[in-house]
């Protein structure tokens, strides 16, 4: 079985919310919530790779990124790489 529609999409989106609300459906794995909810997850999950992909990002994004995430401006990049900056 796969999602086909937005509207069943939506639908099943609105169960799996309303499994989540009880922590047992999460937690129980005997509980027959649990098994519905890990097979509409599943549903939900392949339907939103198919619907909305993820691209991967370009090297130069990664490089930005993680230099954000050290606090790394260019110039300490390059610093700790060996390499200089161009003149400007």
């Amino acid at each position: 079985m796969m999602i086909q529609t937005v509207k069943e999409y939506n639908a099943i989106v609105e169960r799996v919310d309303s499994l989540l609300e009880n922590s047992d459906n999460i937690e129980n794995k005997e509980a027959k919530a649990y098994i519905e909810l890990n097979l509409l997850s599943d549903l939900v999950a392949d339907y939103e790779e198919r619907t909305y992909p993820v691209n991967k990002p370009s090297l130069v994004e990664v490089i930005k990124l993680r230099m954000a995430e050290m606090n790394l401006n260019q110039k300490r990049l390059s610093e700790l790489l060996g390499v200089s900056l161009p003149d400007r």
